[in-house]
C-alpha cells in the first residue's frame, strides 16, 4: 500500500502527462481534451475513490483563483489591442443580454419545476450562480479552437464579464435574502460600476509600470518568475480595493503582449529589442497549461451523480441555456457579416466552470440557525442540491462545448 505522499505524487504527475496527451491529441484530430479531463477527476474520485472529493472541496476557492489569474493573463498576452477596442461594445452586449437571458430562464424553471415551494429568490440565486459562462473554460477553448480573432476576442472578454456579473448578483441577492433588504438598483449599478472600472484601471496601471521596469530586469536572472509574481499581485491589489481581479489580469495581459502597440499608441521611444519575449510568453503558457489540467481534473473530482432526477433536471437547463444562448448569440452579432458563419460556434461555448461551483457552495456558510435564522432552513436543504445541479451542468455544458464545436467547425 503506497503512502499518501507518494500516491499524491504519482497522480499528480499522471495528470499532467495525461494533460499533455490531451493537448496533443487536441491539436492533432480536435477531440476534445478538456472533456478527457473532467472524465479523469471522475474516475479518480466518484468512480474509484483514489481521491476523496470532500477533503479537497476546500481548496476550490483557492484552486479557481490561481487558474482565473494565468488563464486571463495568458489570453490576455495573445489578445490584439486594437481588436479588444473594436469588440468590447459587442462583447458587453453579448454578456449583457445573456447573463438575464439565462437568469430569467433559469428563475423561471427553478420556481415552477424544481422548487415551487420556496420563495422566489432562492430561484434567482441560482439563475444568478449559473448565468454566465466560465472566463477559465472559455478562454482556454477559445484560444485553440482556431476560431477568427474577432470571435476569440469578443467570447473571452464576454466571459470575463459574466463572471463579474454572477458574482455580484448572486452575492447581492444572498446580501436581500439575510436582511430582508428591498433591491437598490442604485447600489447595485455602483458596486457592478466601481469592480469594472478599478480592475481596468489597476490593470492597465500595472502593465504599463511592468513594461517599464521590465527594460531594466529582462535579462535578469528569474525575471519570468519575478514577472508572475506581479500578476498575482495586481489581482489580489485590485480585489483588495472592490475590482475586478479577472479584468485586472487580462489587461494586465493585453499591456504585456501588445508591447510595441503601447508604445506607439502612446508616442514613447520603443527600446530596440522588445522585452516582452518569446520566452515569456512560453513560460506563462506553460503555468496556465498547468492549472488548467488541474481545473478541469478538479471538476470531474466534484461531480457527484447520485439522482437520476438531479441529472435529467440539470440535462434539461443545459439545454435550456444553450437556447438561450443561441438567441443572445443572434442579438450581439446582428449586422455583422464577418461572424455569420461563426454564430453556431459562438453559441455552442457556453460552459460553466469552478466559478459556477464556488457560488452554489455559498448557501453552506448560511445554515446555521443561531447566525441565520431567516434562511439556515431552507439553505439546510437547498445546499446539496445547488452543489449537485451546478457541478452536473458544469460537466454537460462541457460536453456541449467540447464535441458540439469541432462538429460545428466541420460543418461551416
Amino acid at each position: 500500500m503506497l503512502d499518501p505522499v507518494t500516491l499524491a505524487l504519482i497522480l499528480g504527475g499522471s495528470i499532467i502527462v495525461i494533460g499533455f496527451l490531451g493537448n496533443y491529441l487536441f491539436e492533432r484530430t480536435g477531440f476534445p481534451d478538456m472533456l478527457l479531463l473532467i472524465v479523469l477527476g471522475m474516475i479518480l474520485g466518484p468512480a474509484t475513490g483514489l481521491v476523496d472529493a470532500s477533503s479537497i472541496m476546500d481548496l476550490a476557492p483557492y484552486l479557481a483563483a490561481l487558474a482565473l489569474v494565468f488563464i486571463l493573463f495568458d489570453g490576455g498576452m495573445v489578445m490584439n489591442i486594437y481588436r479588444v477596442f473594436s469588440e468590447s461594445p459587442r462583447a458587453a452586449v453579448l454578456a449583457i443580454v445573456g447573463f438575464s437571458m439565462n437568469v430569467i430562464v433559469t428563475t423561471l424553471f427553478m420556481m415552477y419545476i424544481v422548487i415551487p415551494d420556496v420563495p422566489l429568490l432562492y430561484s434567482v440565486l441560482f439563475g444568478t450562480i449559473l448565468g454566465g459562462s466560465s472566463s477559465i473554460a472559455v478562454i482556454s477553448l477559445a484560444s485553440r479552437i482556431k476560431v477568427s480573432e474577432k470571435c476569440s476576442t469578443i467570447l473571452s472578454l464576454e466571459s470575463a464579464i459574466t463572471d463579474i456579473l454572477c458574482i455580484v448578483f448572486s452575492l447581492v441577492v444572498i446580501e436581500i435574502l439575510l436582511k430582508g433588504a428591498a433591491v437598490d438598483l442604485a447600489t447595485i449599478s455602483q458596486s457592478i460600476a466601481s469592480r469594472f472600472s478599478t480592475g481596468v484601471v489597476l490593470g492597465i496601471i500595472f502593465g504599463f509600470i511592468w513594461l517599464s521596469a521590465l527594460k531594466k530586469i529582462a535579462k535578469a536572472s528569474y525575471a519570468y518568475m519575478l514577472t508572475l509574481a506581479v500578476v498575482l499581485l495586481a489581482y489580489s491589489f485590485s480585489e483588495s480595493l472592490g475590482g475586478s481581479g479577472s479584468l485586472c489580469s487580462l489587461l494586465f495581459g493585453i499591456m504585456l503582449g501588445n508591447e510595441k502597440e503601447i508604445y506607439r499608441m502612446l508616442r514613447m521611444e520603443r527600446p530596440p529589442n522588445t522585452v516582452v519575449d518569446v520566452g515569456l510568453k512560453k513560460f506563462e503558457s506553460e503555468v496556465a497549461f498547468l492549472l488548467r489540467t488541474f481545473f478541469f481534473v478538479y471538476i470531474g473530482l466534484i461531480v457527484l451523480i447520485d439522482s437520476v432526477t438531479i441529472v435529467i433536471t440539470s440535462a434539461i437547463l443545459s439545454l435550456m441555456l444553450l437556447l438561450v444562448r443561441f438567441g443572445a448569440v443572434r442579438f450581439a452579432t446582428v449586422r455583422c457579416g464577418e461572424l455569420e458563419k461563426e454564430r453556431s460556434i459562438m453559441s455552442a461555448v457556453l460552459t460553466r466552470g469552478l466559478a459556477a461551483a464556488v457560488l452554489a457552495t455559498l448557501p453552506l456558510q448560511y445554515t446555521d440557525p443561531v447566525k441565520y435564522p431567516e434562511v439556515a432552513a431552507i439553505f439546510q436543504s437547498l445546499s446539496p442540491l445547488y452543489i449537485n445541479l451546478a457541478v452536473i451542468i458544469i460537466l454537460a455544458t462541457a460536453i456541449i462545448a467540447t464535441v458540439g464545436v469541432p462538429l460545428l467547425k466541420r460543418k461551416t
